[in-house]
């Protein structure tokens, strides 16, 4: 019975540290360009590792990347800036506590992948 829940428990150890939110839709080591730069300016100080990241100017969660992975290849990746603290609060309301990165691509509007946007699913801090 102890081999079961030791299995079990190293089954769920993996299973929730090897989910990565941040992943991009590359392969290899470019998948994880985005997660090791989160990683880095978190070491720096200047964000948390569950910021928001904001594409061209959507918002993304860090809870609700769980549901949706970001539709981003590294190539794509024009320039990541993090917010400070203070302006992240300032434009996002309590989810900006996190930290905000903002990533710009180099994609034109017409390559843009469509994304609905439900009304309901926005938190107040996000509308205008």
């Amino acid at each position: 019975m102890m081999k079961f829940f030791t299995f079990l428990f190293l089954f769920i150890s993996a299973a929730v540290f090897s989910q990565n939110r941040y992943e991009l839709s590359d392969e290899g080591q470019d998948k994880l360009y985005l997660s090791d730069s989160i990683s880095n300016l978190a070491k720096a100080g200047k964000i948390t590792d569950h910021p928001i990241v904001v594409v061209d100017g959507i918002p993304h969660r860090f809870e609700d990347l769980e549901k949706e992975k970001l539709v981003l290849s590294k190539i794509e990746i024009k320039k990541i800036i993090a917010l400070e603290k203070k302006a992240g609060i300032s434009i996002y309301g309590n989810y900006g506590e996190a930290g905000v990165l903002i990533v710009t691509t180099n994609r034109s509007s017409y390559y843009k992948p469509e994304q609905e946007v439900k009304q309901e699913s926005i938190p107040q801090n996000f509308k205008n």
